[in-house]
């Protein structure tokens, strides 16, 4: 019984007294309570920004009349809420004209009214380049609200309870993308969780898989492997092997599910979310992506000697990669806001923040796609440097894990 307390107080105490366990019981608690909180004051900050005025084209088929009582509603709502304008436009043109206008940007969207809206119940529809749940509810309150005026004006009393709610009767909004002409009803939340999807399997295609370079460096050094590697090969090409053999992984990995993804919507007729330049996209964000995360999971990997003391590094890397989870659903409905922007432009959040924010808004400026790439490429390329020098120095160092001060040594040295 002695022996095994003695074993018993010995894992103890070399567990609580690392770094890695300070973190996880007191910083890493602290640190979540305050993203949460931060994270929701930041959500509250996106949604009360300034958002351009946004035209939207309206074809009413009910003769105007909808259109009159759409426009005292859209008076309400600017005078509500300023800082998120509407301003209905009208003309001869067609829906088509209208929808082209849309897909070109010239346009914010397109809602078309139906005769039938009014008697019969018939769904309007509304066309735009990018899923928006929380604008597409506005717009159908407005549309019922609009609907249930004229239906009250048109009508001769007296009217009982029935009646009201004939008069009352909502109809429904189909959204309409106007890149594939397809109609989403009843599918809305599942373009809208679209580019939460791709940020998850792209989260999943760097980090998650770059984590196994992690443990396989600190394994190889532990049982001294790495010993027997490094006189066949140079630190270097160590390094650089493990990480495009890792690259390759996460390829086929992303090549499965995307292509099982792609028959799984199609089976339900909703192939069209699927769609080639969100593909495109993240082949673009992917490889940086991963090579950054690689090379500081390296680095760390080769720095100590067990997975209980890299964790206390690895830790603040995590806390940055979920950042864009807590914050997708704001990014996805403001994905040109001020917030989403910042997001872009911090190097181990940019492949998620700019996956979240191209997947929601295919009209996202050119220059940001490409200067949040180069800023990409260039941590990624910077952080293989720091790691070369850490892996070359660390992976054969044994005993004591090094401070932070002497990782810096390291870089110093030539």
């Amino acid at each position: 019984m002695n022996k095994t307390l003695m074993v018993a107080r010995h894992e103890f105490l070399e567990t609580v007294m690392t770094r890695a366990f300070l973190i996880g019981a007191v910083i890493m608690p602290l640190a979540m309570v305050g993203l949460i909180f931060g994270m929701e004051k930041l959500m509250k900050a996106g949604q009360s920004e300034s958002l351009p005025l946004r035209k939207i084209a309206v074809t009413d088929e009910t003769g105007g009349d909808v259109l009159k009582a759409l426009q005292d509603q859209v008076a309400a709502h600017n005078a509500g809420d300023a800082k998120r304008p509407i301003e209905l436009v009208t003309s001869d043109e067609t829906p088509e004209q209208w929808r082209e206008k849309v897909k070109r940007a010239e346009l914010h969207a397109h809602l078309r009214v139906p005769a039938g809206a009014l008697t019969k119940g018939e769904p309007a529809e509304y066309a735009i380049s990018a899923s928006r749940l929380e604008e597409l509810k506005k717009i159908r309150t407005m549309v019922n609200e609009a609907l249930a005026v004229v239906r009250f004006a048109k009508h001769d009393p007296p009217i009982d309870r029935a009646m009201i709610a004939a008069l009352q009767m909502p109809v429904d909004l189909n959204q309409i993308d106007v890149r594939t002409g397809e109609k989403s009803a009843g599918r809305e939340l599942p373009r809208f969780l679209m580019p939460f999807v791709f940020m998850f399997l792209l989260w999943t295609a760097t980090f998650g898989i770059a984590q196994g370079l992690l443990t396989s460096v600190i394994d190889e050094k532990s049982t001294r492997v790495i010993e027997t590697l490094l006189s066949a090969v140079s630190p270097m090409q160590l390094m650089t092997g493990k990480i495009l053999g890792l690259v390759g992984v996460g390829f086929l990995l992303v090549c499965v599910w995307l292509t099982c993804g792609y028959f799984g919507l199609r089976t339900y007729n909703m192939s069209g979310l699927l769609t080639g330049d969100k593909v495109f996209y993240f082949a673009l964000y992917f490889l940086p992506a991963f090579l950054l995360y690689a090379a500081i999971l390296a680095a760390i990997g080769s720095a100590f000697n067990t997975l209980k003391e890299a964790q206390s590094m690895v830790a603040p890397v995590t806390l940055l990669t979920i950042t864009p989870m807590m914050l997708w659903a704001a990014l996805t409905e403001y994905p040109s806001s001020v917030l989403a922007v910042s997001l872009s432009y911090i190097p181990p959040i940019t492949p998620f923040a700019m996956m979240l924010r191209l997947c929601a808004d295919p009209n996202i400026p050119l220059w940001q796609i490409i200067s949040t790439l180069a800023l990409l490429w260039a941590s990624a390329i910077f952080m293989i440097w720091v790691a070369a020098k850490v892996f070359r120095i660390g992976i054969l160092m044994y005993g004591k894990p090094p401070s932070p001060r002497e990782i810096l040594k390291w870089l110093a040295q030539s």
